[in-house]
């Protein structure tokens, strides 16, 4: 994966976990796809929405399976992604109710998920590697 060009993961954020990096390149593919469809149809595509709920929530889970492979404590990374979450679901339901901008709440997930990346993930990312060149 350090040698791919990937589309939409920043190099700054290629944490050189195979697994960690396909599924973050996939997650930013998805929001992209759906601001996309929110430009082009002025609205939420719903659907989307809950898919890259469904994404995260996966993805959150392999980190964790990982990261309980080799022994890293997760409990503080894991209430991370549980906010995450909430503040996501809440975002989306104030989208569908009108009270809210869609476009606030994908900068929001953006930038969350980038800070989350290069400030939580990175530290997970080297107790993998390091575990694996013992």
């Amino acid at each position: 994966m350090a040698n791919d060009t990937s589309a939409f993961l920043p190099e700054a954020l290629i944490l050189h976990v195979q697994e960690i990096d396909s599924q973050h390149e996939a997650l930013f593919a998805q929001l992209e796809q759906i601001k996309v469809t929110c430009i082009e149809e002025n609205h939420l595509p719903v659907a989307q929405a809950d898919e890259l709920l469904l994404a995260l929530q996966a993805h959150f889970a392999t980190e964790e399976r990982l990261a309980l492979d080799v022994g890293y404590d997760f409990s503080e990374h894991a209430i991370k992604h549980e906010t995450m979450l909430a503040a996501i679901h809440k975002g989306v339901a104030k989208v569908r109710e009108g009270s809210k901008d869609v476009f606030s709440v994908l900068r929001y997930v953006e930038y969350w998920f980038e800070r989350h990346i290069s400030e939580e993930d990175k530290a997970l990312a080297a107790k993998l590697l390091s575990s694996v060149s013992r």
